[in-house]
């Protein structure tokens, strides 16, 4: 009878533990989340992602979400088929939902309507009832507040006309800039003037000295980058305003 040497025997035993490892590994369900921040704007709905890899049914397990560095943790509870929220925190109440239709393929992302600057932070996706090691992800959340700059004519300057844009409310701090009817960035009256308010949220204030053009047409335009948001004002200056 023929016989294998007693190493060649480790050999292949250990070789096979490995594939059995490996392959068991491959083929464990994880929570997986973004690897980007998420952003919003305040007041519009948002979609923190979150599902299992690879996809199965989560129709029957226990999804919990909860705030880690807020101060409401509660946020949203799906159990025994559907959504249970009676420990819910009251700031979410009526404003987060699972996608019901998509559990069946491992989608377990929340949908937050109406978002506010309190939901900011991070949020964690815990299914406790996976076998698994990986059983949550944190998915950021940042909120970003904007509004419409306003313009006015304030006086004459010399031969020009002296504008006026001031816009508040925004959240990052923006930048902002004065365009004419061609696009082309004009030469502000100095720095622009800003103001934080209790909140956090900055207003921002820039004066230009334009002169006569053929349109007379002049532009604010307030940018954040961040949250890559952008608002614009335009408007048009009587010719019957500047000096000769």
């Amino acid at each position: 009878m023929k016989t294998f040497p007693t190493s060649a025997v480790w050999c292949f035993g250990i070789l096979f533990i490995s594939v059995l490892l490996k392959t068991t590994g491959s083929s464990e369900v994880q929570v997986v989340g973004p690897a980007d921040t998420v952003v919003a704007l305040a007041g519009d709905d948002v979609i923190l992602p979150c599902s299992l890899k690879p996809s199965v049914s989560a129709e029957d397990m226990v999804v919990k979400w909860t705030g880690l560095d807020l101060k409401t943790k509660n946020v949203h509870l799906y159990r025994d088929g559907r959504d249970s929220n009676k420990d819910q925190s009251p700031s979410y109440r009526g404003r987060t939902s699972l996608f019901q239709e998509e559990l069946k393929n491992g989608i377990v992302s929340l949908k937050l309507t109406r978002v506010t600057l309190s939901d900011a932070g991070s949020y964690k996706c815990f299914i406790p009832t996976l076998t698994s090691q990986v059983k949550e992800t944190t998915v950021q959340l940042f909120v970003g507040v904007v509004s419409q700059p306003v313009i006015s004519i304030i006086g004459t300057k010399d031969w020009g006309v002296v504008l006026k844009c001031e816009s508040g409310g925004w959240l990052p701090e923006p930048k902002m800039e004065w365009l004419d009817s061609s696009g082309t960035i004009l030469p502000a009256d100095g720095p622009p003037e800003r103001h934080r308010d209790s909140e956090g949220r900055y207003a921002v204030r820039r004066h230009v000295t334009v002169n006569k053009t053929d349109t007379n047409r002049f532009t604010c335009r307030v940018n954040q980058t961040e949250i890559n948001h952008l608002k614009e004002t335009e408007i048009h200056v009587p010719g019957e305003v500047f000096i000769g």
